[in-house]
């Protein structure tokens, strides 16, 4: 998928998420997204993405997977260098949070939680020679 091709599909899913208190169809269907607004590393301009996510223990995580291509998605670079963030959702009014990447240890361990609820980031982790970030996002 192209850059734009991307932007464009990201922008449909965050319309829909947004029109229908946070439920997106398609491949998303039933899987729980949010969206995700951090500030470009580089432009320093807010961004907004649609990014799977886990509830595990109580803590919310999200995955860096980029689908298991050989770089850490957009949002990833902005959260490490930005780590103040908000997010949404479901219907949920906006949350600010902090982003705060996981040390390897920790890491595996979640990581190994998410493969187990959504095998296909078993997959996205096969894919590449990267380690996958995980982020835990604590609400402030």
């Amino acid at each position: 998928m192209t850059d734009q091709g991307e932007r464009d599909f990201n922008e449909r899913n965050i319309e829909e998420f947004r029109a229908n208190g946070g439920k997106v169809g398609g491949q998303f269907e039933g899987f729980p997204l949010l969206l995700l607004t951090s500030t470009g590393a580089k432009s320093g301009e807010q961004r907004v993405n649609p990014v799977a996510y886990f509830d595990i223990d109580g803590a919310i995580y999200i995955v860096g997977s980029s689908a298991g291509r050989d770089r850490d998605p957009a949002w990833a670079f902005n959260i490490r260098a930005n780590p103040d963030a908000t997010v949404e959702i479901g219907a949920d009014a906006p949350a600010a949070v902090t982003a705060r990447e996981l040390p390897r240890d920790e890491r595996d361990r979640i990581y190994q939680i998410v493969t187990q609820r959504a095998p296909g980031f078993a997959d996205y982790e096969a894919r590449t020679d990267r380690v996958i970030p995980v982020f835990e996002l604590v609400r402030k």
